[in-house]
């Protein structure tokens, strides 16, 4: 047989199908990728994605056609560890046996005599993407592009012995030992075969012409190595073809595989530099003060970067943001946009704004604009549910384009490699946490503008993953929107200043102690950016008009008198408080002296459609231009801060930090045209939980720690004028050098112990962050750091799963969230509803339906101590009770609980119980047998 065509041989897949044999032969498999890659470089990749690899490359010529060659050689070898006895004699994982034969005694015809009944002693040592490191780096290519090759799996080698170790088990690689021999020959010459022609069709002469390349830029190739590999690799594009087939005998139609997956052009913002006009096509309006300000600023920077807006509530950031997105997506060669808010609720409220905001981007356009909303719960909500999926739709059935939802990009590592993502902030945290196939998610915020909003509202432990986000974002030149209502200056200047570490800026100790004086400014609104290495800050805006705010300290024995007094003739009154069983306990005394129909009670212990429910009716009774009912209480924690558009006459908060105190002022007076009653001509807001003892509420002491209310408590004055006094209030609140001094020692001792604890918390969730967190880009080469991937993920706690991840960027209590039902006769229905839903559960939209019905059980019972437990105890519950959920792709994993008629339901030792009214809660009870 003629040597050169050792390499038709071997198969990358392989499956049985219906009696009928297939495979694909891996040099269609190489071929397919390449190709995919090219095209992916050509028709997905965005320009400023390009200027970034094409700046990154050390040697050789520094121009996009060697970036693209490089792309495609990545592309073309990626799978070359398959040529090899281990992988070539693996079984295939139907278990035909007859199939897998058949492709052996292929090669035995084409003279890898043997290979039939070869018995490997360790083949679990040489997976093919680690074989495929080291073949290349047998034949003399470098780390840097050898590394990638073999992580294109999710996760590069820790060190260099694993590669290095491959020598040990030389029989996988050539079926022998013996480098001498004649089998030992055919195989590396099959290698080199496929070396040479990786190398040909990409463009370059020998491994010598390859470049070396940057670290930054190695990660972004990973990623598109392995999104080029996974579209490659997807049976509805690039189908596997009959054993009796050579060849795939029409190799135009291979290309076609591209077509159906790509479902929208990519998107070039242009001509932003009228940015009025933006705001009257997108929005129909003209842009208030803050928004044009920020916009010139941008218009007028050279090289952007970071750009953090601290503003008011209710100026229009978000307008701001998606116009300010649209200038740098133009400036920087940004293809999409990720808009990043603190929960779910968020998310979900800001989705609908966003995508009427790419309804007006795609009347520009001649193709589909694709949208993902990402969280735990995005399947189920409606605005992105009704999307249009690309997989069903026929593209000419649309006019000038629409925004719709590409399937493929639908999977939990796909999601954000689409052009318009909208999620929780913890899709941008993990850009810093080290996790399988993380190079995806570098590569899809690599392509984006990055808007982060409502930044105060994230702890230590998660600010230290935006940090290293952020600095990875500097070193990929991503423009980055931060949205906040004020910051404290040293959060400000953390965030500005990792930005730059990542773009390669290094401050000396006298260039921090200028930064640190220049930022710490009580300006209000501000805008603080960088403009390439100078950093700038914008102070001067129109002055607009304060809203006066009175405070007032409120004691607990006063509050239900209080209020009623305020409500005497007539006002919608707001108590926010701090956890979710002192908003039952408030609501039920309010409720037993003013009647169930005066109070409402919103917080996340409610089953989330019935949240979503009490959302939509707050919304219709006090949200914008909303028909007010003449008296009513609403009791609610941070969830009505967070999320809800919703306008109070007089407003009772527990202590809180002052930053979160004057978040929560922003539903006071919200709406300027809302008709107050009398009494409520002007805003009053009340302060529950001040102590001059520093003794705080429990609750709110554990949720927040006393050292951050003691200092609020210490500057709360009797009247707030908003925005003008925002930042001076937060300022001096987080400003540690400003020292408390109080009357006397005990209280002293008490405020500095709080001080020392706070900070050891601060400590520890840093030092914890690390542990998972990945390291900073490497911008220069030292003696203990190299430029390429090697150690990369290394993890000590590896799990793979979206649970775990998001608690890890959250430093969050391990929670447990049921589906809940209610027992109906035999079988069980939807709280709210009657009909017995038992018998018909694996019906789709059935299913689906149920499982919007999610609860989150109380904290008691997942604690450390009791999580386990209560798992197991649900385990066997479930499998006693809903076993057939098992047959449902929505409910399948799922933990459901039926509650009894009396909505009741027995778990660890405690009861259970679920009112409509007031959400779930727990009573002890005696005698417990387990379920």
């Amino acid at each position: 047989m003629d040597k050169k065509v050792l390499r038709y041989n071997f198969w990358a897949k392989k499956r049985e199908e219906k009696g009928q044999f297939l495979w694909l032969p891996l040099m269609q498999h190489l071929e397919d990728t390449k190709n995919v890659a090219s095209l992916l470089w050509e028709h997905w990749l965005g320009e400023g994605q390009k200027a970034l690899i094409i700046s990154s490359l050390k040697t050789g010529k520094k121009d996009e056609k060697t970036a693209k060659q490089l792309a495609q050689f990545l592309a073309a070898v990626h799978d070359i560890g398959k040529a090899t006895p281990v992988f070539q004699s693996k079984k295939g994982y139907a278990n035909s046996k007859d199939l897998d034969l058949e492709l052996l005694e292929k090669l035995e015809r084409a003279g890898f005599e043997g290979i039939s009944s070869m018995v490997f002693a360790n083949p679990e040592k040489s997976p093919h993407a680690l074989a495929g490191q080291y073949i290349l780096h047998h034949h003399d290519v470098k780390e840097d592009i050898a590394t990638i090759v073999g992580g294109h799996h999710g996760k590069p080698v820790d060190n260099k012995d694993t590669y290095k170790d491959q020598r040990s088990q030389e029989s996988n690689y050539y079926q022998s030992g013996k480098s001498g021999s004649a089998i030992y020959q055919k195989w590396k010459q099959a290698q080199k075969e496929i070396l040479n022609w990786a190398l040909a069709v990409s463009g370059f002469k020998s491994v010598d012409e390859l470049p070396t390349i940057k670290q930054s830029a190695q990660v972004i190739l990973s990623g598109l190595l392995i999104m080029a590999d996974w579209i490659a690799s997807n049976e509805n594009y690039f189908p596997l073809i009959s054993i009796d087939e050579h060849e795939v005998e029409n190799k135009a139609d291979r290309l076609s595989g591209f077509e159906k997956w790509k479902r929208s052009s990519l998107w070039v913002s242009r001509n932003t530099w009228n940015f009025e006009g933006l705001y009257q096509a997108r929005f129909d309006f003209e842009p208030r003060d803050v928004q044009a300000v920020l916009s010139k600023t941008i218009a007028d920077a050279e090289q952007p970067g970071i750009f953090i807006l601290e503003a008011p509530m209710g100026i229009g950031k978000t307008e701001a943001a998606l116009v300010a997105a649209e200038q740098l997506a133009e400036k920087t060669g940004r293809n999409g946009i990720f808009f990043g808010l603190p929960t779910q609720a968020t998310s979900n409220g800001i989705f609908p704004r966003i995508e009427s905001w790419l309804e007006s981007i795609k009347e520009d356009l001649d193709d589909n604009i694709s949208i993902q909303l990402v969280h735990g719960k995005a399947a189920l909500n409606a605005d992105f549910s009704e999307l249009p999926k690309g997989s069903s739709i026929n593209i000419d059935d649309f006019e000038n384009g629409s925004v719709i939802v590409n399937e493929w990009f639908s999977g939990r590592k796909t999601a954000v490699l689409d052009d318009f993502v909208v999620g929780t902030v913890d899709q941008f945290l993990m850009l810093a946490l080290k996790q399988k196939h993380l190079a995806l998610r570098h590569l899809g915020f690599s392509k984006k503008v990055v808007v982060i909003d409502e930044v105060h509202a994230y702890d230590a432990y998660m600010n230290q993953y935006l940090l290293e986000a952020l600095r990875w974002m500097g070193a990929y030149g991503v423009p980055v929107i931060i949205l906040s209502a004020t910051l404290p200056a040293e959060r400000r200047e953390k965030l500005l200043k990792n930005y730059m570490l990542g773009m390669g800026k290094r401050f000396n100790e006298k260039e921090k102690e200028q930064l640190s004086k220049q930022l710490n400014t009580e300006a209000y609104p501000l805008i603080t950016y960088n403009n390439g290495l100078d950093i700038c800050q914008v102070t001067e805006f129109k002055k607009g008009e304060n809203k006066k705010i009175l405070l007032s300290r409120l004691e607990e024995e006063d509050l239900l008198d209080t209020v009623k007094e305020l409500v005497s003739d007539g006002g919608v009154a707001g108590i926010i408080v701090n956890t979710v069983n002192r908003a039952q306990k408030i609501a039920k005394v309010f409720a037993d002296s003013l009647g169930e129909d005066m109070v409402e009670i919103l917080h996340s212990g409610f089953i989330a459609t019935e949240r979503v429910r009490k959302e939509q009716e707050l919304l219709q009774m006090i949200g914008k231009d909303a028909d007010r009912p003449y008296r009513k209480i609403i009791i609610g924690t941070q969830v009505i801060e967070q999320s809800l558009d919703i306008d109070f006459d007089v407003m009772v908060s527990d202590l809180a930090p002052m930053d979160l105190l004057i978040q929560r002022m922003g539903r006071l007076h919200r709406h300027d045209d809302t008709e107050r009653p009398q009494k409520h001509i002007f805003p009053k807001f009340y302060v529950l939980g001040t102590n001059d003892d520093l003794e705080f509420e429990e609750g709110s002491s554990f949720v927040y720690g006393d050292y951050l209310l003691a200092r609020t408590q210490y500057y709360l004055p009797d009247s707030i004028n908003l925005p003008e006094d925002i930042s001076i209030l937060v300022q001096k609140v987080y400003n540690e050098k400003l020292e408390i001094d109080y009357p006397t020692k005990l209280l002293d001792e008490k405020y500095h112990n709080a001080k020392s604890e706070h900070e050891t918390k601060i400590g520890n969730k840093e030092i914890k962050a690390r542990d998972y967190r990945i390291a900073d880009p490497v911008l220069s080469e030292t003696r203990s750091r190299k430029e390429n991937l090697i150690g990369w993920l290394e993890n000590n706690h590896p799990d793979d799963s979206d649970e775990r991840a998001y608690a890890q960027v959250r430093d969050i209590e391990d929670t447990v969230e049921v589906l809940a039902l209610k027992k109906v006769g035999d079988g069980y229905a939807l709280f709210g509803e009657g009909e017995d839903l038992s018998e018909s559960i694996t019906d789709f939209n059935i299913a689906k339906k149920v499982a919007q019905n999610t609860l989150r059980l109380p904290m008691v019972l997942t604690k450390s101590y009791n999580i386990d437990n209560t798992i197991k105890e649900l385990e066997m519950y479930n499998r006693m009770n809903l076993n057939n959920w098992q047959d449902s792709s929505w409910l399948k994993g799922a933990l459901g609980i039926i509650f009894d008629e009396n909505n009741e339901f027995l778990i660890g030792g405690t009861k259970l119980v679920y009112d409509e009214k007031y959400g779930v809660r727990m009573e002890e009870i005696e005698n417990h047998e387990q379920i």
